[in-house]
């Protein structure tokens, strides 16, 4: 099929059966969100789990802990509920959260406590 001038590359890509990643949850594009994170990982400079292995690296993302939607609003902007992770670490965490945010969905995530 050939590819029109105005099509998007999400189109283009959606018509050669490629992954399109779903957008992130409209929390994560506001300024509380943006200054919350960025001053997070100002004061917490290295990923945690790197560092739980004796591995020194900068944080590069903030993480949700207990990942959203599970979470919900009231555990987004909670500080308790985030950590300091590099790239890596993150895409490795948001692998499992995948599941757990599934089981959560299907009412089948028990909670621990």
């Amino acid at each position: 099929m050939p590819k029109l001038a105005w099509d998007s590359k999400r189109v283009a890509a959606r018509q050669e059966g490629k992954y399109i990643r779903e957008r992130s949850a409209d929390l994560y594009h506001t300024a509380r969100w943006t200054r919350l994170s960025k001053a997070f990982r100002a004061s917490h400079p290295l990923c945690v789990e790197c560092a739980s292995k004796g591995i020194i690296k900068a944080s590069q993302v903030t993480d949700h802990i207990v990942p959203y939607p599970v979470c919900g609003t009231d555990g987004f902007f909670d500080e308790k509920n985030l950590q300091a992770l590099c790239e890596d670490c993150n895409h490795i965490k948001g692998q499992r959260d995948k599941e757990v945010i599934a089981r959560w969905r299907r009412g089948t995530l028990r909670r621990e406590g």
